[in-house]
């Protein structure tokens, strides 16, 4: 690999895009932000994604051919080798092939990766993971998720699906969950379920958040970054709420360890704003319930590359990963599109 190539990163979000023109070095030199605006439906999205990567390639001052592919980071269930969207809740998307669409205009390569992988790829080449062979990074935000790194390799799948962490059931009796299974820990460790709770014993009338400017009620104040606030400014109801996702999050992450046998687990997403008390009660319950001798090697960090990971490690899929090229599908409009 030459000592200076590009790759253009894209996160796609439910609520904004960032594209970046990122370095082998995993610097983001650049940076565009748009609104999604998904209510607008597939197209209108699509057209900002191209815009974004357009605005990066005209204020980008190297060469062209120094910039290997764009590398996309969604949520959602895709299918990696097609880089397709097959389905993105948050955006309201099915099977939109956004890698041909990339490809058409620009003429590069496109990788499509799940944001959680993406973000892992990120921490584990740049961030709190570097110089480890095996490495899971969790996000705790909206939802729950992971990203595998294993035996120095990125943990895919068939199709570039694993890593839903949030759907591993931890009781197998509870309530339903919108992927169809029960239990899943996304119902009790993430952003939705500590809001869900707090609206709960606000209704009940078992909880006041104290807020800078008052009492915060339901409604769109009573957020999982308000209660993590109100937690670490000492809300003993909010303190309970998050160690009760703490301690969820740690049963979970106890599967994950005795699975993988990782060297550090690296936490992100939005409910890290609390992670003083979500990360002591997530630790706490890994070391009751794992392995003593697996438990006592793996080390607990926060992410360091931060909001641009995904895109960051995006782009990072078209750099060598510890002297050898990334072993992920690649779209190319030359091998998959007919003219």
């Amino acid at each position: 690999m030459a000592r200076d190539e590009y790759a253009i990163g894209l996160d796609l979000g439910g609520t904004k895009i960032l594209a970046g023109l990122v370095h082998s070095s995993g610097k983001m030199l650049g940076q565009t932000l748009l609104p999604t605006a998904s209510q607008e439906g597939a197209e209108a999205v699509i057209d900002r994604v191209l815009a974004a990567i357009e605005g990066v390639l005209a204020t980008a001052q190297v060469e062209r051919r120094s910039v290997r592919g764009v590398g996309i980071a969604s949520a959602g269930v895709i299918d990696s080798a097609a880089a397709e969207v097959i389905f993105a809740g948050n955006l309201g998307w099915r099977n939109v092939p956004i890698g041909r669409l990339i490809a058409d205009r620009f003429g590069l390569p496109v990788r499509l990766m799940n944001d959680a992988n993406a973000a892992a790829v990120a921490e584990w080449m740049w961030g709190a993971g570097k110089g480890t062979q095996n490495m899971i990074y969790v996000t705790v935000s909206t939802g729950v998720g992971a990203g595998i790194i294993s035996g120095g390799q990125l943990v895919q799948g068939a199709e570039g699906g694993a890593g839903e962490f949030g759907h591993i059931s931890i009781d197998w009796n509870g309530p339903l969950c919108g992927c169809g299974n029960r239990g899943c820990l996304e119902l009790y460790a993430s952003g939705t379920a500590i809001e869900k709770l707090a609206r709960k014993q606000v209704e009940a009338g078992e909880l006041v958040l104290a807020g800078a400017g008052g009492a915060l009620t339901t409604g769109e104040a009573l957020t999982a970054k308000a209660i993590g606030e109100a937690a670490l400014a000492g809300d003993r109801a909010c303190i309970e709420i998050v160690e009760r996702a703490g301690f969820y999050l740690g049963v979970g992450t106890t599967s994950l360890i005795h699975l993988f046998n990782p060297e550090v687990i690296v936490f992100g997403g939005g409910v890290m704003n609390a992670s003083s008390i979500l990360l002591a009660e997530a630790e706490k319950s890994v070391r009751e319930r794992c392995i003593p001798s697996m438990a006592n090697q793996v080390k607990f960090a926060l992410q360091q590359v931060g909001v641009e990971a995904g895109a960051v490690g995006a782009a990072g899929s078209f750099f060598s990963w510890d002297g050898q090229e990334a072993n992920l599908p690649i779209f190319s409009r030359k091998l998959y599109c007919k003219d």
